[in-house]
């Protein structure tokens, strides 16, 4: 009986074939660090898949980048120079009397006609019309936001002259304000960007780097048709 068992096993392992097939894919980052494939993405989206060899989404990713980059930059600058046109035009039509180009401070510019009394006054004026009176009938200090050294006035709103110039005012201070929310939602889709290549750079380590042979090992024995022997495949 043991004779016969001897037999079988030596007549398998005569005429049984084995065949390896290896996916490579599986362990081709095993050497490589994740914590530097995440600092790549961070610096800069695409780095990371760069760095595992993964280039399918590199392209996407720093092309994002350059565009949002280029959407920060331009509505950043654009808005300083609303800003500063919008400051240059209070100072040419209403005579305001500061350098400063603080926002709080031009919004108000705009909200009110004068700062201690229009020239040339309507007959039937708007109290509201008036800073200081304004701060006044709310029980506030007139200087409690600026200094009462900083004046203005657009002129009285008889005069539709002076009314299309407060309307283009608050038209450059609208594109100011319009700037700056494009500014900070690149700013938010640049970090986001990143956070997106991060978690697609730890998505691909996982996939690429196995160090465990065990764990990727399947044996699958076939008995070949005609009984000759057996086929023994083995993937990892």
């Amino acid at each position: 009986m043991r004779l016969l068992a001897i037999l079988l096993l030596a007549s398998c392992c005569a005429f049984s074939q084995v065949v390896i097939s290896v996916d490579e894919n599986v362990s081709k980052n095993h050497s490589k660090s994740l914590f530097l494939a995440m600092g790549y993405s961070a610096l800069l989206p695409g780095m990371g898949e760069l760095y595992l060899d993964e280039n399918s989404l590199v392209r996407p990713f720093v092309w994002t980048d350059a565009a949002l980059w280029l959407t920060a930059f331009s509505s950043y600058f654009i808005g300083e120079r609303y800003i500063t046109s919008a400051h240059e035009y209070a100072v040419r039509h209403a005579g305001l009397n500061t350098k400063s180009k603080k926002v709080s401070l031009l919004n108000t510019v705009g909200d009110y006609r004068s700062r201690g009394g229009v020239a040339g006054q309507n007959s039937s004026p708007d109290m509201d019309e008036d800073y200081n009176q304004s701060m006044i009938r709310a029980g506030k200090p007139t200087d409690d936001e600026f200094s009462n050294s900083i004046q203005w006035d657009w002129g009285s709103s008889d005069n539709l002259e002076t009314t299309d110039h407060m309307d283009e005012f608050a038209s450059r201070m609208r594109h100011y304000r319009i700037s700056r929310i494009v500014f900070q939602v690149s700013v938010g889709a640049l970090v986001l960007n990143r956070v997106v290549s991060i978690l697609d750079a730890m998505r691909v380590y996982r996939a690429t780097s196995s160090k465990s042979f065990a764990k990727n090992v399947d044996f699958s024995p076939e008995f070949y048709e005609d009984g000759s022997g057996i086929l023994m495949n083995v993937k990892f």
